[in-house]
């Protein structure tokens, strides 16, 4: 096991069961439908002492993604919940809006017509938000189980080891920008910088016809792995040459199975990718590779 000093890597409670729950992606209804079937009270309270772990993402797209953090953030505090952060706990942290975050930020006003009618963060109680979110952990972790948002990259993981005296956003930056600045030497940024200015609205045009550009290939391959705490929570991508639109531009990377090279005897229980009940019926071709495993089966 890795050190609890760090403290973006805390411990799970040894002998205790635990419910774990994927990405909820602000649908409180559904939370707490779940939770009743699990047999927790309104506080987060089981009556057999099961604890209860988020693999983060609770915000974002849903109609509720205040209601699922207040809720999470008391059962945390009461010691009744575990949480780590996901990607789009991150976003918020380093103020970066996103497809699905209109409810937070102001600047998405987009998003009103795609998801809402949704609940709003009040503006007074953001910052407060943000610093009690920055003190969540990346993992969890005890001797029979891993716990994180992503993927599990030991790299990754020694990385923020050897930085942990700073905090998770100043960390977060300090990757960034040495990303940026290495990048910067490689053979591809003469080709990202001609991409990114003759093919600028092109890129986020799903009418184009787009063909691989080696340069913008190359620039999200690194920076998906380069930054360990962007690695560990959005996980890590490899080179396709059949590129695909999404999420409002083209793409020319995919994400990596990183668990196919996983081998060591811990179960790790990660959120964020999504697996289909029904195998690859209505699956985007860049997604069919990633889960040929039944949906209920454990991969690696």
């Amino acid at each position: 096991m890795y050190s609890d000093s760090c403290s973006f890597i805390r411990p799970l409670p040894a002998s205790t069961a635990l419910d774990v729950i994927g990405d909820v992606h602000g649908e409180w209804e559904a939370l707490q439908q779940l939770l009743h079937f699990l047999g927790y009270d309104e506080n987060g309270r089981h009556k057999h002492g099961r604890k209860l772990v988020f693999v983060g993402d609770l915000c974002d797209r849903g109609p509720d993604s205040p209601a699922v953090l207040d809720w999470v953030i008391q059962a945390v505090a009461a010691e009744n919940a575990f949480t780590i952060i996901g990607n789009h706990e991150l976003n918020l942290l380093i103020d970066d809006p996103k497809d699905g975050s209109g409810w937070y930020f102001d600047n998405r006003p987009q998003d009103e017509t795609r998801f809402a009618p949704w609940q709003h963060y009040p503006k007074d109680k953001r910052r407060q938000l943000q610093e009690t979110m920055a003190q969540w952990p990346l993992i969890l972790q005890r001797d029979d189980l891993r716990i994180v948002h992503a993927a599990w990259l030991p790299d990754s993981i020694d990385k923020l080891i050897h930085c942990s005296e700073k905090s998770l956003i100043k960390q977060y930056h300090y990757w960034e920008n040495r990303f940026f600045d290495d990048f910067h030497q490689t053979e591809w940024y003469e080709s990202y910088i001609q991409e990114t200015q003759q093919l600028k609205t092109e890129l986020e045009d799903e009418n184009y016809t787009m063909p691989f550009q080696p340069g913008v290939a190359h620039y999200d391959l690194l920076r998906s792995c380069h930054n360990p705490i962007r690695a560990l929570t959005s996980g890590i991508q490899a080179l396709t040459q059949q590129p695909f639109y999404i999420n409002g531009r083209w793409r020319f990377t995919v994400r990596k199975p990183w668990w196919q090279q996983y081998t060591d005897p811990v179960a790790v229980i990660i959120g964020h990718y999504w697996r289909s009940w029904y195998g690859t019926a209505g699956v985007a071709e860049h997604r069919k590779d990633l889960f040929p495993e039944p949906p209920t089966h454990w991969l690696g």
